[in-house]
Order: C-alpha cells, then structure tokens, then sequence
C-alpha cells in the first residue's frame, strides 16, 4: 500500500511539472569583444499573471517603477534562481556545458502591455583562438518545461568586432547527444569564431 501510495505522488509530481507555470516570449543576441565570446544578451517578456504578482513584490516602494536598489530581487527571484539551469541559456561545444559568470547590464521594466520585461547579459568569457575555431551551440530554453520559452532564433544577432572570423546558423539538435534531453521541436544557434590573422 505504501509503495503504490508513493508512486501516485511520483506520479502526479511528474504532472505537475510536465505543464508551463511560467511563459516568456524572449530575444537573444550572442556578443563579442575583441578577444573572446562574451556572453548572451537577453530580453525577458513575462506573461501577465507572472509579471503583476513579479513587479508588486519588487516595486518595495510602490513608485510604479524599478529602482537601481530594486534590481538585486529580480535578479535573485528571475534570473539567478536558475544558474543550475545556466539561466536558461545553454551553451554546449559537444563535450561540456559551459557555466556562465556574472550578470551584465540588468533592466528591469514594465513594457506599455504591463508586461514585466528583464533584460541582461549572460556572461560566460570563452576565449577566441587563432588557430582554430572554437564551435559552440547556444540554446535558449527550460528542459524541464517549468518555463515556457517562446523564441525565434532565427532572429537572434551576433555582434562580433571586425578581427573576429565569426560564422553561424540555425539548426535544429537532432544528433546532438548532449542535447538529447531537450524537445526535438527546440532550434540551436550554431557558432563558430576565432582571430583573424
């Protein structure tokens, strides 16, 4: 009896978790300096259940707007809450994820739909090479489906500086083992950069 009992809770937990509870329509970019891939550039748009009981917490002096010492709750609440899931952007080269560092540039606003919107950069400093090409596959999503994601990467820029041999596209992860955990519907931005001579 016990053992079916704890089942049936694997069970529904494994319901709970197969739906959405939060929704995020995102734009990203992949930023460059001279000597290395800096990081993913991020905009954050939340759905409007999410962004009222969001922005009533954090706006803790009730302005109507997001001061510079209000930023560090959504960054804890939104962003950094899920380092363990590199902030949703996922950054593969075949054999390891990279882990990302500090947040970059936050903003946090209300859009004119009130819709909370959160924008950053995702620092990960992987070097540039002149030798070879460094490839990596940047995937902005929540394998968990916690989150819904809804993103078009075809859209996404790559901002490189004029020394930098940088080339990319658009595929899908079919093929791709350490993505295997992911939807198969879920598009990877694939790159390739290094050092000019």
């Amino acid at each position: 009896m016990m053992s079916r009992f704890i089942f049936l809770l694997f069970a529904l937990a494994g319901i709970a978790f197969a739906h959405p509870h939060i929704f995020i329509d995102a734009t990203t970019d992949v930023i460059f300096n001279e000597t290395e891939f800096v990081g993913v550039q991020n905009s954050w748009t939340f759905d409007p259940i999410y962004s009222q009981a969001m922005f009533a917490t954090g706006d803790k002096n009730g302005d109507g707007k997001i001061d510079e010492s209000e930023l560090s709750f959504f960054q804890k609440k939104a962003i950094d809450e899920f380092i363990s899931f590199s902030r949703f952007n996922y950054i593969g080269d075949g054999t390891q994820f990279y882990i990302p560092k500090e947040i970059q540039n936050l903003k946090v606003f209300l859009n004119k739909e009130n819709r909370l919107v959160i924008q950053f950069l995702n620092a990960f400093h992987i070097p540039a090479n002149s030798s070879d090409y460094t490839m990596i596959v940047l995937v902005v999503n929540d394998p968990s489906n916690y989150i819904s994601i809804t993103i078009d990467m075809e859209k996404a820029q790559v901002k490189s500086p004029s020394n930098l041999e940088v080339d990319y596209f658009v595929d899908a992860l079919e093929g791709l083992t350490q993505f295997q955990n992911f939807s198969k519907t879920v598009k990877g931005l694939y790159v390739r950069y290094k050092k000019s001579h």
